[in-house]
């Protein structure tokens, strides 16, 4: 087995690099060295990862869940690690235990860790369910502190929280996974993307090298990241860059929704692949009566409408998922309808390689029409633009332009798909920071702090601050969970775990001194939360530098 220790000492040597490669080297070089049987949990781990994208289990731990385990281990108060934390948990999680004297006579007479015995206790307290879960779960994380040392007790805090602070970011795990075992990181990202599983894939390598990645297939009933749109200023701009014959569709304000079935059985995915199924009983009985296919993999999005069908704000829809009580009161409240836009598989045939205008003759083939989405083919802009006005006059977000040789990449933003809003581009950002406001807005914390993520780093930057956007009842709403989070304070600022996604519109992006990120937000205002997107899936900085280089051209011309 492999001693934990040694997956702390790489984490750190990698995130003390800024090289992309030595990263790649050390976390590849690492991989090559574990036991076959820990191949897979070394991997997610370096990724910063509990359990794969493709695995519902969660450890279900909160901040203050964390917090509570480790004051069992060793005494210390709210100023004792806010006087350690600087923005990285695992960091101030070892800082505290490097100057007590608990931790350090409990390390003493405790046995080393493995990242075997590690996994074994992680799986444990997912597995937890029920009455007293909370303090049964945070008397097993306990336990494991309590035999850790500090480096080992940094990264297990990370881990346990999901925010490693490395740089190691999953698309360079592949890399290393490529590294590790000779073979093609084209086909490591090919594997990931249809399974979803990450440690999996590195250990397919590990053990078949390339000729067992290229067995990998897209599974039913196993959800796989959905491809996505680029977004692009305008249609003009688009069709003089990149003339083409597009597809243009309906860009819907809806919920992401990935469709398995295999006979009677029908499952729902959402954009961060978890299962919502028993959210949805409408749309899953839509599913069994309306597709003919017995075994098909099918992209769309579910959209609340009233009852002209018009469509109702995204907030709405959102509603709806997760629910799984008083789902009959919910159908009278929220009308859901489901759109689809794409096929991935029917029956035993993948259809990834195959170009959007093939795919989307064959769900033309199984599914009706009325639950297709609206489209236009052309090449023309003026026919471009006539249907972009119609896509405003029905109450939709734009367009989404799709190529019509393109095959279907999961999880990837690629030149392949643009989308065309009516307003400004909306920016995904997380909330890092809180400020108590005044006033009226005194009890609440109402002014936030909104940062890209660094793909380097893997930190989170600030870009700027806002407080306008969200009702009383919002503020007061926020205001719990932004607690629910709280890392340390100073004076009347609250910095909170980057964990909340909201959506922003700003006037302009403009270039800035002030952050550190380079970049700030000019007239900002929060239009909603995301609550289908994780940190992750918050814009990079990359992202935000190409519109910040975008609105330049567009002024220019």
């Amino acid at each position: 087995m492999t001693d934990f220790v040694f997956l702390a000492e790489v984490l750190n040597k990698v995130s003390r690099t800024k090289k992309r490669n030595e990263k790649v080297a050390l976390a590849g070089e690492f991989l090559r060295k574990v036991e076959i049987e820990e191949v897979s949990q070394a991997a997610l781990y370096l990724s910063g990862k509990v359990f794969a994208e493709s695995d519902q289990r969660t450890l279900n731990i909160s901040w203050k869940g964390l917090m509570n385990a480790l004051r069992k281990v060793v005494d210390f108060n709210d100023d004792t690690l806010s006087e350690a934390y600087d923005g990285d948990i695992g960091k101030a999680v070892a800082k505290i235990l490097e100057g007590s004297k608990e931790s350090r006579q409990s390390a003493l007479f405790s046995e080393a860790l493995s990242i075997a015995s590690v996994s074994q206790t992680l799986s444990k307290i997912a597995d937890i369910q029920g009455k007293g879960s909370v303090k049964e779960k945070q008397s097993r994380l306990t336990s494991l502190f309590m035999e850790a040392s500090p480096r080992e007790s940094r990264f297990l805090a990370a881990l346990v929280l999901e925010d490693m602070r490395t740089g190691l970011s999953e698309g360079l795990l592949a890399e290393s996974i490529a590294f590790a075992f000779g073979v093609d990181s084209t086909l490591v990202r090919r594997a990931w993307s249809f399974n979803g599983d990450l440690g999996a894939v590195a250990k397919l390598a590990s053990e078949g090298g390339a000729k067992a990645l290229r067995r990998v297939s897209v599974q039913v009933m196993r959800g796989l990241k959905p491809m996505l749109a680029s977004p692009t200023q305008d249609l003009e701009s688009l069709f003089e860059s990149q003339p083409n014959q597009y597809s243009l569709e309906l860009k819907l304000d809806g919920a992401r929704v990935q469709i398995h079935k295999e006979g009677d059985e029908v499952s729902i995915f959402s954009r961060r692949l978890s299962d919502v199924t028993n959210s949805l009983p409408d749309i899953v009985q839509v599913v069994r009566e309306k597709i003919k296919s017995l075994k098909v993999i099918i992209d769309g999005e579910v959209l609340a409408v009233d009852d002209a069908g018009r469509p109702f704000p995204f907030q709405v829809v959102m509603k709806r998922f997760g629910r799984t009580r008083d789902i009959e009161e919910a159908f009278k409240d929220t009308r859901l309808v489901l759109v689809l836009f794409d096929v991935i598989l029917i029956d035993d045939i993948q259809l990834v390689d195959e170009p959007y205008s093939e795919r989307r003759r064959r769900l033309e083939e199984i599914v009706p029409s009325n639950l297709l989405v609206e489209r236009l083919v052309t090449e023309s802009i003026d026919s471009a633009q006539a249907f972009f006005q119609r896509s405003q006059e029905l109450g939709h977000e734009g367009l989404v332009a799709k190529k019509l040789d393109s095959p279907y990449i999961p999880g990837v933003r690629g030149k392949y798909w643009f989308k065309i809003k009516h307003t400004l581009d909306t920016l995904d950002l997380v909330i890092v920071a809180a400020e108590w406001g005044h006033g009226r807005r005194k009890d609440w914390l109402s002014d936030y702090h909104l940062a890209v993520r660094d793909e380097e780093s893997g930190e989170f930057m600030i870009v700027g601050k806002t407080y306008k956007g969200f009702t009383d009842k919002e503020f007061q709403d926020i205001t719990e969970r932004l607690l629910d989070l709280k890392i340390a304070s100073h004076k009347h600022i609250v910095q909170v775990r980057p964990e909340i996604v909201v959506e922003v519109i700003a006037s302009e992006v403009q270039e800035s001194p002030t952050y550190e990120s380079g970049m700030a937000l000019r007239f900002a205002r929060i239009s909603q939360i995301r609550e289908d997107k994780g940190p992750m899936d918050a814009m990079t900085l990359i992202e935000l530098r190409e519109i910040f280089d975008k609105q330049f051209r567009f002024k220019a011309r």
